[in-house]
């Protein structure tokens, strides 16, 4: 667990970290010898070499900032090119993104600090000193500047610039602020970002070299979607499920539009066309020209119909105005409007992208602890679940879904209901509601270890667990499979017979 964010960090994350680390702290290794040479030699000229070290860390600096600003770029798509090699989740890749966009803000941060200890020295300097760096830009003296024209004096506004709008992102992008005002993450994130790139590469020419791998897979992911996607429209139902529910429908003929990112069918057996966890991410011109968001769908695709999504309003604002923004506000709003509680809308959709998760076709015992619109994931794995092992007479496979709601009126929905049928005609699946308004908060350890504990069956089973919904809900379940794991770690070692030897985790996890 990280010290005050109290965020767990995975092996494969710190190794992330530290990868990171080296290859841009490996980087003094060839930039300091080359900037301290050319630095010296220029203040050897008029006898000035004492406070040239400044400079000096201000070029190496800027190279750190070269290499992560052309990192950061790497992980995002739709498409990513680290998702379909590595079988990369999307909430890794965002991980990725986002601890390279902090050290790019920090390295940002010293580099400008370095430069501004070094304008320091110079304006307490002899006047030859003071001619002979330009403070705009200090590869030039003022003499070459006249000459060089406006462009040389961009270097410290554009730097200047570039760095308070990477606060403006990083800022806007914490998940306090990006869960109240997300409209305004996601706008901010989008346009100021591009002037960051253009502002960047203005300040350094080595700043678009090293962009340059990462502004050619976003592109050309961009481009893969405009032609295959986004550049065609196509209409959805959507309607008021009831209770806080609404139901969008989608058309079959477009759930096969995009190959899955990690092409997990290749890898794993499935149930007819059925795309367990598939994620389709829609935009309805109509609310937002600009809004794409992912959806789990609830019940997938079939020959006759298309995949089902379900969805709630957003939190409620204190202003009236604010929530009626919100895009789950706004889509819910139009469809309230109709008479008949039901609008069909033109939508834009990408996807299916189903996530590579083969422990889920070989497990033995599989539990599914989700909260709130968690459970439209489960309800993919539960139905696959049903049709693939269900009619087994004995209990070496076994599901147990328990989902935790604030009131019970939530679980009347149709899809919830036509499983919980379902379930009920198998011995081997269960199916369990648990409502934290009269039960409290769900504790996520001793669901786990009374689960696994009641598994029967040879020794040596696999067991996973899928958890999705709220962090809280998240984060228990994780340091719960990692203390359990540890727990059958020692009973391995004391070779205590146990029914379930192996356990695996998956996070449905779309916000870091």
């Amino acid at each position: 667990v990280i010290p005050i964010t109290g965020k767990r960090l995975s092996i494969g994350g710190l190794l992330l970290v530290i990868s990171i680390s080296t290859f841009t702290f490996g980087s003094i290794g060839y930039w300091y010898p080359a900037e301290y040479a050319y630095w010296n030699a220029r203040g050897a000229l008029f006898d000035w070499t004492t406070f040239m070290y400044r400079v000096v860390w201000t070029g190496v600096t800027g190279h750190w900032c070269d290499i992560l600003i052309g990192l950061v770029m790497i992980p995002v798509g739709r498409n990513s090119v680290l998702a379909r090699v590595f079988h990369l989740h999307t909430s890794t890749l965002l991980f990725a993104h986002k601890v390279l966009a902090y050290a790019l803000c920090v390295g940002a941060l010293v580099h400008g600090i370095s430069y501004y200890v070094f304008v320091a020295a110079v304006a307490s300097s002899p006047p030859v000193a003071m001619h002979e760096f330009l403070i705009d830009n200090p590869m030039i003296s003022v003499a070459q500047s006249t000459g060089d024209g406006p462009l040389s004096f961009l270097v410290l506004p554009t730097g200047v610039i570039s760095f308070v709008l990477i606060l403006v992102v990083v800022i806007t992008s914490l998940s306090v602020l990006r869960r109240k005002k997300f409209n305004t993450f996601y706008f901010v994130h989008i346009s100021v970002a591009v002037i960051i790139l253009i502002l960047t590469c203005l300040h350094a020419s080595t700043n678009f070299y090293c962009l340059l791998p990462g502004l050619l897979l976003w592109a050309g992911d961009w481009v893969w979607r405009l032609c295959n996607a986004l550049a065609k429209k196509t209409e959805a139902t959507v309607e008021n499920a009831g209770n806080g529910w609404y139901r969008v429908r989608l058309p079959p003929k477009h759930a096969g539009l995009v190959k899955d990112v990690e092409k997990s069918e290749a890898a794993v057996p499935k149930s007819g066309s059925d795309r367990v966890l598939a994620t389709y991410y829609i935009n309805f011109p109509s609310v937002s020209k600009l809004q794409i968001h992912p959806f789990t769908a609830a019940t997938a695709e079939t020959t006759g119909s298309g995949p089902v999504l379900l969805f709630q309003r957003g939190p409620e604002r204190k202003k009236s105005k604010q929530s009626e923004k919100e895009w789950t506000w706004a889509l819910a709003t139009r469809v309230d409007a109709s008479w008949e509680k039901r609008s069909t809308l033109d939508v834009r959709i990408e996807g299916p992208y189903s996530p590579f998760v083969p422990e889920m076709y070989t497990a033995n015992h599989t539990l599914l602890l989700v909260g709130g619109t968690g459970i439209t994931g489960a309800l993919t794995i539960a139905n696959w679940w049903a049709k693939e092992h269900g009619s087994r007479a004995d209990q070496s496979k076994s599901l147990h879904l328990i989902w935790t709601v604030r009131t019970q009126e939530m679980t009347s929905v149709d899809e919830v209901q036509d499983l919980q049928t379902i379930m009920a005609a198998f011995r081997n699946m269960e199916f369990v509601v648990h409502v934290s308004s009269e039960l409290g908060r769900l504790q996520p350890a001793s669901q786990l270890s009374s689960f696994l504990a009641s598994r029967v069956g040879s020794c040596g089973a696999r067991a996973l667990v899928y958890v999705s919904g709220p962090d809280g809900l998240i984060q228990g379940t994780e340091t719960a499979c990692v203390e359990y794991r540890r727990g059958l770690r020692r009973a391995k070692d004391d070779k205590t017979g146990l029914a379930v030897t192996e356990l695996d985790c998956y996070v449905a996890r779309w916000s870091l």
